[in-house]
């Protein structure tokens, strides 16, 4: 009886360690997808504060704002930033 027990429990232990390794190799590639994320929300980041601080220095006359056409177009890109930068940096 004691020989099944020790066969039972070695198995069990064998089942035990297979779920956490795999729990575990599927938690290191979840840390890898955030990191990477990371990376591409950051480079985001810099492309919107750039791209607003250039908009901003071609229209520092305001000539842009005061045409119609390219007025319009350029208030939606403005708009269009704004709000990407206030999701991607809220206390900005």
């Amino acid at each position: 009886m004691s020989t099944v027990q020790l066969i039972l429990s070695i198995l069990i232990i064998a089942c035990l360690l297979y779920i956490v390794w795999n729990l575990l190799r599927k938690v290191e590639k979840l840390e890898d997808s955030i990191e990477e994320q990371d990376e591409v929300l950051d480079s985001v980041e810099t492309s919107v504060k750039r791209a607003l601080a250039r908009m901003k220095e071609v229209d520092r006359i305001g000539s842009f704002e005061a045409d119609d056409e390219s007025g319009f177009v350029f208030k939606e890109i403005q708009t269009a930033l704004d709000k990407l930068n206030n999701e991607i940096n809220p206390n900005a």
